[in-house]
């Protein structure tokens, strides 16, 4: 029984999770698999986000890929996804959001990636040479958060601020089938950050979720509006359904659904440009 007591203790205690300073991310996952098999996966996973070369507009050096992938998540209630989110940094802030993910069909693995910009401007993207994306606009729009308080002195309290304030926001998915699904709100986000642009001065990545497959991603940044610093909110899309966020009880944001971006393959023009985008990389035949 004190055995018991003492391995429930320690599962508790590496279950709570504490407030994350900047730059600080948590990778979290629920995945089945063994942990061999699962460690071989990221690590393709982590091959294939490496073999983006991606830069913002007027600038030369690349966006720096972080080398842990923020979130292993998985969703086998869907088709058996399994899959890595992870973030391309420049000067201390994420300009590129990415999942590289599978799902399984009858008789084969196939392989996706999908992408979202962060940037304040058009950036390009290179896999593994060739061009593969190129949107021509501002990743996300800021809009201030409704009677928000003022960014608090230090990065402990900002934390704070930014997970209440994170509370105020709901989503909905609807998919191409017609269902519709509350997303949840992950409490911990995804990545914070303290840009060296001083015109930002704190900022973090939450994500709204089946499970813990992430399908909306609010941006929360403390940025200069006038003479003083206040907080601001911006949406990126993680999928191609109907998505809708409220902020208390009135709707603020909605991505249309994009039903011709299903079977689309790494490589293709359509929707090189747009600031979300997903492509098919890889099937391989599941051999009995």
């Amino acid at each position: 029984m004190a055995s018991s007591l003492s391995n429930l203790l320690l599962l508790i205690a590496a279950g709570s999770i504490a407030g994350l300073e900047p730059g600080q991310s948590k990778l979290r996952g629920d995945s089945k698999k063994p942990a061999t098999e699962s460690a071989k996966t990221i690590d393709e996973f982590k091959a294939d986000a490496a073999g983006y070369v991606i830069k913002l507009q007027g600038r030369q050096d690349k966006l720096t890929l972080r080398d842990e992938p923020l979130l292993h998540w998985g969703n086998p209630a869907r088709t058996g996804e399994d899959g890595a989110v992870f973030v391309w940094m420049l000067d201390g802030r994420p300009e590129v959001i990415g999942s590289v993910f599978t799902y399984r069909l009858p008789n084969a693995i196939r392989r996706k990636h999908e992408y979202h910009s962060l940037a304040a401007g058009p950036l390009t993207a290179e896999y593994r040479g060739a061009r593969v994306w190129s949107p021509k606009t501002a990743g996300v729009t800021f809009r201030p958060i409704p009677d928000a308080p003022a960014p608090a002195e230090t990065p402990r309290l900002r934390l704070t601020q930014m997970k209440n304030m994170a509370r105020d926001f709901s989503a909905r998915m609807v998919d191409l089938e017609g269902q519709q699904s509350d997303l949840r709100l992950i409490p911990q986000p995804l990545i914070r950050y303290e840009p060296k642009d001083k015109s930002i001065l704190d900022g973090a990545l939450f994500s709204f979720s089946i499970g813990t497959d992430p399908e909306v991603i609010l941006l929360i940044e403390a940025r200069e509006a006038g003479d003083r610093l206040a907080w601001h909110y911006a949406f990126a899309r993680f999928h191609y359904v109907n998505l809708t966020v409220n902020y208390k009880d009135s709707e603020v944001w909605h991505a249309k659904a994009l039903p011709d971006m299903t079977t689309l393959d790494i490589g293709t023009p359509k929707y090189q440009d747009s600031v979300y985008a997903t492509y098919h990389v890889q099937t391989t035949p599941i051999v009995e």
